[in-house]
């Protein structure tokens, strides 16, 4: 049993508990018309359950536990670090060049540094995660998003 596991999915569960108690307090609503508690109830409901996924598999688990060491072998800080100041930049470009030039580029440069394939493949991908994501959120949700300087 990994005792590290356990505590942390038992904290986690009581905090998703907690959000859905709060949550129902607040009105959930139903899918057509969400309430204020809709999205921390469900959003509790998906925690709740990997919680409970992390509590059983940690206790069913039997063997050697991993040391802290361990779990950081092998990371790539670095990429973590460039997506990170490039998440910044995002925020900061936002609404200067507007959403879709914005997120274009974020996605060219974290599919970039995620893994190295072909140009081609990377703009292409970033392209339609852009395009599809202002189809998701201007056209079917109808948020609004910024403009930036070419008005789109």
């Amino acid at each position: 049993m990994n005792r590290r596991d356990l505590v942390s999915g038992l904290f986690w569960l009581g905090i998703s508990i907690f959000v859905c108690i709060e949550s129902i307090r607040s009105e959930i609503g139903t899918f057509h018309v969400p309430g204020p508690g809709f999205l921390p109830f469900w959003a509790a409901v998906i925690l709740g359950t990997f919680s409970i996924i992390l509590v059983a598999t940690s206790s069913l688990k039997k063997g050697s536990q991993a040391k802290i060491r361990d779990l950081w072998r092998n990371s790539e800080w670095k990429k973590v670090i460039w997506a990170l100041c490039a998440l910044f930049l995002y925020l900061l470009a936002l609404p200067r060049i507007g959403y879709l030039i914005a997120t274009l580029g974020l996605m060219v440069f974290l599919l970039s540094i995620i893994e190295r394939s072909k140009v081609w493949i990377q703009g292409l991908s970033a392209f339609a995660i852009a395009l599809a994501s202002y189809v998701i959120f201007f056209i079917l949700l109808d948020i609004k998003l910024p403009k930036g300087i070419f008005g789109f």
